[in-house]
């Protein structure tokens, strides 16, 4: 066993999860430092990506990137795959102890079915909207005050590839490690 497999064990494990093409794999290289594949055809994030965050508070979080999926009710084998990571019925991985659903903030509307089976599930959650810029741009607007009300949980955005704006709100899942 490694280092980095000791740490990793050790630290509170947070689940990326949101459709295909939102944003999930860039978060993830971005708080990681690791590089994923990013690509617009199904099948290229068909496993589970894991690595190491230093959130906020200095604390290390673990952060699972899963594949691009719609809804809880797997259809396709990537589907398959994340929900076996998050009942932690996947090899030897345990089941996070928080999730953060990306979603895209042009889309948002397509994402909400996923918000809410994921919030069902009952684990502390945080949602990040990606692409505020993007929507800015198109003369689009989120009320982010009345989302966080209407999903009762907190709600955070970040813009473009380079992260414009803060992932605000990812200290909010339970105080687990303070990413941003």
């Amino acid at each position: 066993m490694t280092t980095t497999d000791r740490q990793q064990e050790a630290t509170p494990r947070v689940a990326l999860v949101g459709s295909p093409n939102s944003g999930k794999t860039t978060r993830f290289s971005a708080l990681t430092g690791l590089r994923r594949r990013v690509a617009n055809y199904p099948g290229v994030t068909a496993e589970h990506a894991i690595g190491l965050a230093r959130g906020r508070t200095g604390a290390d979080v673990t952060l699972v990137d899963l594949p691009g999926t719609y809804s809880l009710e797997p259809l396709s084998m990537d589907e398959s795959v994340t929900m076996q990571v998050l009942a932690g019925e996947l090899g030897q991985d345990p089941s996070p102890d928080a999730i953060i659903v990306v979603a895209d903030a042009t889309t948002l509307r397509r994402s909400m079915q996923l918000v809410l089976e994921v919030r069902a599930r009952g684990l502390p959650t945080v949602v990040v909207l990606t692409m505020l810029d993007e929507l800015k741009a198109r003369g689009g607007t989120v009320r982010m005050g009345a989302l966080r009300k209407a999903l009762g949980v907190p709600v955070g955005g970040i813009g473009g590839i380079g992260g414009i704006g803060c992932i605000g709100g990812i200290g909010g899942i339970g105080g687990i490690g303070g990413i941003g």
